[in-house]
C-alpha cells in the first residue's frame, strides 16, 4: 500500500475509534445538564423582561402621542392605551418565551461547558452522585444558587423596578418558586457526610463554580442583550397598535 494511503487509513480510523467516545461525553455532559431545572431563574429572567417590554411600549406610546397629536388624554390610565400596551406587550413577551424562557439556548451553552473544563471520567462521577437523594438536594441548591446570584446581579444593577404597574404576576410566580426552591433543597448537613465530602471534593467545587458564576452569568448577558433590543422591537408590533389608536380618535371626535 502508498504510504500516503496509510496514513490517510490510520487517521480515519483513529477519527472512527474516537468518535463514540466524543458522542459519550457529549451525552453525559447533556444528562448532567438536564438534571438541572432552573423554573426560578426563568421566573426572575421572566420578570425582569415584562418590565423592559412594558417600559419600552410605554416610551414608544408616548413618542406616538407627540408625533400624531393625541392629545394629554393619551396616557397610561386611559383604556386605550393600555389596550395597545398590551398587544405590544404581549408581541415582546411571546419573543422572550423564544429566546429566553425555554431555555434551549442555555442548555447548548452550558453543554459545552461541560465538554470543554470535565472529563468523562468526572461526568460520570457527578452523574453517579447526582442520582442519590443527597445528590439530587445538591443540584437544587446549584439551581438556587443560580437563581440567587441572577437576581443579585439584577437587583444590585438597579434593573429591577419595585412595583412597576403590569408586572404583579410575573413578580408573585418568581417570588412563590425563589421561596418553595429555597425550602426544597434544605438537608441536615450532619447526616449526610456525603454531601460534605462532595462539596469540597475537586470536581464538586469546580462543578458548582461553573455552574454558579459562569451559568448565571451566561443567563445575566442574556438577559442585559434581550432588554437592550426591545426598544428596536416594539415598531415591527405598530400594525397592532395603530387600529387601537384609530378607535381613539373615533372615540374623540364622537
Amino acid at each position: 500500500m502508498h504510504p500516503l494511503r496509510t496514513v490517510l487509513l490510520a487517521v480515519c480510523l483513529a477519527l472512527l475509534a474516537a468518535a463514540p467516545a466524543c458522542a459519550s461525553e457529549v451525552e453525559k455532559s447533556e444528562r448532567l445538564v438536564n438534571l438541572h431545572d432552573l423554573k426560578t431563574t426563568v421566573a426572575i429572567g421572566d420578570y425582569y423582561l415584562k418590565q423592559e417590554s412594558v417600559l419600552a411600549a410605554r416610551a414608544y406610546l408616548t413618542q406616538l402621542g407627540r408625533e400624531q397629536g393625541l392629545g394629554p388624554a393619551w396616557k397610561p390610565s386611559n383604556p386605550y392605551w393600555q389596550q395597545a400596551e398590551d398587544a405590544i406587550v404581549r408581541g415582546l413577551m411571546q419573543q422572550v418565551q423564544r429566546e429566553f424562557s425555554n431555555m434551549e439556548w442555555l442548555s447548548e451553552q452550558w453543554g459545552q461547558l461541560n465538554t470543554a473544563e470535565l472529563s468523562e471520567p468526572q461526568m460520570d462521577a457527578l452523574l453517579a452522585h447526582f442520582g442519590s437523594e443527597m445528590g439530587r438536594k445538591q443540584v437544587m441548591i446549584v439551581d438556587h444558587s443560580v437563581a440567587f446570584h441572577v437576581v443579585t446581579t439584577l437587583t444590585l444593577g438597579g434593573k429591577i423596578q419595585e412595583n412597576l404597574a403590569g408586572s404583579e404576576a410575573e413578580r408573585k410566580r418568581m417570588q412563590d418558586l425563589y421561596t418553595a426552591e429555597d425550602e426544597a433543597m434544605r438537608f441536615n448537613h450532619n447526616d449526610s457526610p456525603e454531601a460534605t465530602q462532595f462539596a469540597f471534593s475537586p470536581v464538586g467545587k469546580k462543578y458548582f463554580v461553573n455552574a454558579v458564576l459562569k451559568v448565571s452569568g451566561m443567563v445575566n448577558r442574556r438577559l442585559v442583550q434581550i432588554a437592550a433590543d426591545m426598544p428596536a422591537r416594539v415598531p415591527a408590533l405598530a400594525p397592532q397598535v395603530q387600529p387601537v389608536v384609530e378607535a381613539y380618535r373615533r372615540s374623540r371626535s364622537g
